[in-house]
């Protein structure tokens, strides 16, 4: 599950600090250690899916975003 720290908009990833739930990014950490911390996080468990899966966002546009980049070749024929 995508949460609202990581979202697409305007053609690319953009990470929001506030909305994690981590604690450890609301000590004095740096944006660019905050955004690599974060997309190293979804990597991982993306990296770790199994047969059945389900990844869902809770951001409209970023499920919008996960469903062109998973799509089949055969659904997009269709």
């Amino acid at each position: 599950m995508f949460g609202p720290d990581l979202v697409w908009r305007n053609g690319a990833w953009i990470v929001d600090r506030a909305a994690s739930k981590d604690p450890v990014f609301r000590k004095v950490t740096s944006d660019a250690e905050v955004r690599r911390l974060i997309l190293n996080t979804y990597k991982v468990l993306l990296t770790r899916g199994m047969i059945g899966t389900v990844i869902y966002s809770t951001d409209a546009e970023t499920r919008a975003k996960l469903r062109e980049l998973i799509e089949t070749p055969a659904a997009k024929a269709s």
